[in-house]
């Protein structure tokens, strides 16, 4: 059955909040008290999860846990009118958080400063206030993301 949508106790954290939803017979899960996520292809060793685990964060990589023999990541959030939510740590991977950071609207004057990688010509409209930042605990990825407004959208 493909686009169906429910809430399960999440197996990172056993919070009653882990969204999971079923789109072209793919399961993905995010859940929403500690903000880890899976898929239904990343089977811990598979060259999907290698993928993932060769190209991002250290940090990420650290928290990394496997259950039911899928790896599941701590997510990164990144709306660029909006903002970003992400982990984040002190020296020691077991001292991470959540940190958020709301997006800010670059004046016109200065876009040019801010030239878009992606697309030739084109320059950011938004950059995100890193001097505005706030943290959250390990169990508070939703507050992070209210910070931001990922709900009001």
């Amino acid at each position: 059955m493909d686009n169906l949508d429910c809430l399960i106790n999440c197996p990172c954290c056993s919070s009653d909040a882990c969204y999971e939803k079923v789109e072209d017979g793919i399961t993905t899960w995010l859940c929403m008290t500690c903000g880890f996520a899976s898929c239904g292809i990343s089977f811990d060793g598979s060259e999907y999860d290698q993928h993932i685990f060769n190209t991002t964060a250290d940090l990420i990589r650290d928290l990394r846990q496997v259950h039911d023999n899928l790896s599941w990541y701590p997510s990164v959030i990144n709306v660029s009118e909006l903002g970003m939510v992400f982990p984040e740590w002190n020296k020691r991977a077991q001292d991470w958080y959540w940190a958020a950071v709301k997006a800010i609207e670059i004046p016109e004057e200065e876009r040019s400063k801010y030239p878009d990688p992606n697309n030739i010509g084109q320059f950011h409209k938004y950059k995100m206030d890193t001097k505005g930042i706030t943290h959250y605990g390990k169990y508070d990825f939703m507050d992070a993301l209210e910070t931001i407004g990922i709900f009001n959208k």
